[in-house]
């Protein structure tokens, strides 16, 4: 499940819940809890920004993802074959 976070009454990024063992998101690092911020250096702290994020990366090669967990910002990269 995810949701949208606030920070000091504004929107910060989607927070991820109840993410399965099994699941993609725990395969490319990401765990229940973390809070993701930016793709590709987009910010995506609105649902709008991140369908605009998600048309923009149909095509990508190479994807960052700018999360936190337990108050730590942290950074992924993958390569799309």
């Amino acid at each position: 499940r995810i949701v949208p976070s606030m920070k000091d009454g504004q929107p910060n990024g989607f927070k991820l819940f109840g993410v399965r063992p099994d699941s993609v998101y725990t395969m490319i690092g990401l765990a229940s809890g973390d809070t993701i911020h930016a793709i590709n250096g987009y910010p995506i702290t609105t649902p709008d920004k991140a369908l605009e994020v998600y048309t923009s990366l149909r095509t990508a090669s190479h994807i960052t993802v700018s999360f936190s967990r337990n108050g730590a910002t942290k950074t992924n990269d993958y390569t799309i074959r």
